[in-house]
């Protein structure tokens, strides 16, 4: 049962990150009046999402599912890089007023980093557990 609701979680999160994407070229990419540096800073991620952290997750979720050692390695990166990910985003909102804004703003980056450091350990140890 544990091992469907982390391939789940794996996912979702995976779901969000694309998404995330989605929302941020078709909206926010395109808003002049964001804060200094904020749109070259984001513009730097789609790789490391993308590229890396959303494949772990899928692979991940898909070896889980099937029972298959491959899942918790991959279920390790990803937690890795979720983790990596959010650090990096908390120090850079912290330096650089992302914090600060309207109330929808904040509690956006707080929830999108709030998932990365606490679902990006529970994946590193449930593969790590499980290998």
């Amino acid at each position: 049962m544990m091992e469907l609701i982390i391939a789940g979680l794996e996912i979702f999160i995976a779901v969000g990150f694309i998404g995330f994407w989605i929302y941020f070229f078709i909206v926010e990419n395109k808003k002049p009046d964001q804060r200094e540096g904020y749109l070259e800073y984001e513009r730097s991620f789609p790789l490391p999402d993308l590229g890396w952290a959303v494949p772990c997750l899928i692979l991940g979720a898909i070896g889980i599912v099937m029972n298959e050692k491959f899942g918790n390695f991959f279920s390790i990166a990803g937690g890795s890089a979720m983790v990596f990910l959010g650090l990096l985003d908390i120090s850079h909102n912290l330096q650089y007023g992302g914090f600060s804004g309207g109330k929808l703003e904040i509690i956006l980056n707080l929830i999108v980093n709030l998932f990365c450091i606490i679902f990006g350990p529970i994946f590193m140890i449930f593969g790590w557990i499980n290998i």
